[in-house]
């Protein structure tokens, strides 16, 4: 046992690190000796803690961990200041508090222009918020209403010229975006109640670029989607067993990534990780039947059949007993079942050399799959397609080298008909006696999962 821990951890530990450098954030921070603070990342799942560490009697702090270049926020219970690292030894300091206080940056660096962006709308928005507050406690043919009112149309005005400027003449500037992502419009005060509420949901995202590679998978991009579930009394909604409008929302959320395939990922993945299926079943299920209409390869079937499948496939739990699914020509010929295979842990992977979501699966499962092979995992590839010599050259072109098998009664056949498939491709975790560890919907799902089993 001890062996085959030091086994794992030998394999896991260079696969962890892959790619990643040696970070170093050193800041000045002379308000804040004594206290203590977290340094913050996102990824593809959302957004976790890289390092803590406690500003000393000096009034510094250093943070030191594994990784890359990229977006970081610095948070204590109350604050945080965002900054993007673009060096492995990165150095800031701030004079006064965080809220108010003057941060300095490396000389020429971008940040200095982000932080400058932020400040000019946090004056702006503050401002806006508490005329909007003032104005609707007071009467409308007051003088000071009148005075209050072209005060609160001019701060308009003049965000949304910043707004535009940033938009048509700065968007190509990373601290213009990032800026821009965090804004939203305040309604006029003569919408009052549902108006109000509408036009600011409908607004919402009016300066967000979901097709940003930069901005996707950030603490920003995150707490935007957060803050929208939010506005959206996503929690309400879920008491209330609301789940038509839920579907409405995550459908509206998919509907904004849909030129990024990347960031439907990265949303699928954050919103399953907030609403787990254990917790919220119906609420996971909306967001799983969303992704995968957008990142999945459909198949026209008997409308009765295919309603079977998807309510079948929805009640699978871990530990579902998966059929012995008939393995036909395989790579040697030897392997005829499912439960031939001797593994601790199967990826079953059902699949369509002419389904380009499931074709990038694949390739993605190939880049992990020796690491974790020496770990126990073995991965079964069992295609839908049809044309036999089509396979072959798929599976000649991808030089997959798992056990890989094929159907060629595709949807109609014994293998989707017994795993209630509906669509490619479809994954199945098993333990060795065929049952099911889980069911990842996506591939960072995946590689969570495993991570865990494995480590």
């Amino acid at each position: 046992m001890y062996r085959k821990l030091l086994t794992i951890l030998f394999f896991l530990i260079p696969l962890l690190a892959i790619g990643q450098d040696k970070m170093s954030l050193k800041g000045e921070m002379l308000d804040y000796k004594g206290e203590n603070f977290i340094l913050l990342t996102g990824d593809d799942g959302g957004v976790f803690i890289v390092d803590s560490a406690k500003v000393d009697y000096n009034g510094v702090i250093r943070f030191d961990w594994e990784g890359n270049p990229g977006f970081y926020r610095i948070a204590n219970k109350s604050n945080k200041i965002d900054i993007k690292i673009d060096r492995k030894d990165f150095w800031f300091s701030l004079s006064g508090l965080m809220e108010d206080g003057e941060l300095q940056f490396p000389d020429n660096d971008e940040n200095y222009q982000y932080q400058y962006y932020l400040s000019e709308f946090s004056i702006l928005n503050e401002s806006i918020e508490d005329l909007r507050e003032d104005l609707l406690n007071l009467n409308e043919k007051d003088s000071l209403f009148k005075e209050k009112y072209s005060e609160f149309k001019k701060l308009k005005k003049s965000k949304r010229n910043l707004l535009k400027d940033l938009w048509g003449s700065h968007i190509d500037a990373w601290s213009a975006r990032f800026a821009l992502a965090q804004q939203e419009l305040v309604p006029d005060v003569k919408l009052k109640g549902q108006k109000a509420d509408d036009y600011y949901l409908k607004h919402f995202f009016d300066y967000f670029a979901f097709s940003d590679s930069l901005l996707t998978g950030t603490p920003v991009y995150y707490e935007k989607v957060a803050k929208y579930l939010k506005a959206q009394k996503i929690t309400d909604l879920i008491s209330n067993g609301n789940y038509k409008e839920i579907k409405e929302l995550i459908g509206n959320l998919f509907w904004l990534t849909e030129l990024n395939p990347g960031s439907q990922k990265y949303m699928a993945n954050y919103l399953m990780n907030r609403f787990p299926e254990e917790e919220y079943f119906e609420v996971y299920h909306i967001v799983s039947d969303a992704y995968r209409i957008l990142n999945t390869c459909e198949y026209v079937l008997n409308t009765r059949i295919i309603k079977r499948r998807i309510n079948n496939y929805k009640a699978i739990t871990k530990g579902w007993q998966v059929p012995d699914i008939p393995l036909y020509h395989t790579n040697d010929g030897r392997m005829q079942n499912l439960s031939n295979v001797n593994s601790e842990v199967t990826l079953l992977i059902v699949w369509s050399g002419s389904c380009e979501h499931s074709v990038n699966m694949l390739s993605q499962i190939s880049e992990i799959y020796y690491t974790y092979k020496e770990l126990g995992l073995e991965v079964v590839a069992v295609s839908l397609d049809s044309n036999l010599n089509y396979w072959k050259s798929a599976v000649m072109n991808g030089a997959y080298p798992w056990i890989n098998s094929c159907d060629t009664d595709g949807l109609h056949g014994t293998v989707a008909s017994q795993l209630n498939t509906f669509v490619t491709p479809s994954m199945f975790l098993i333990d060795s006696s065929l049952k099911t560890i889980a069911l990842p919907q996506t591939f960072f799902q995946l590689e969570q999962k495993l991570i865990e089993i494995f480590m």
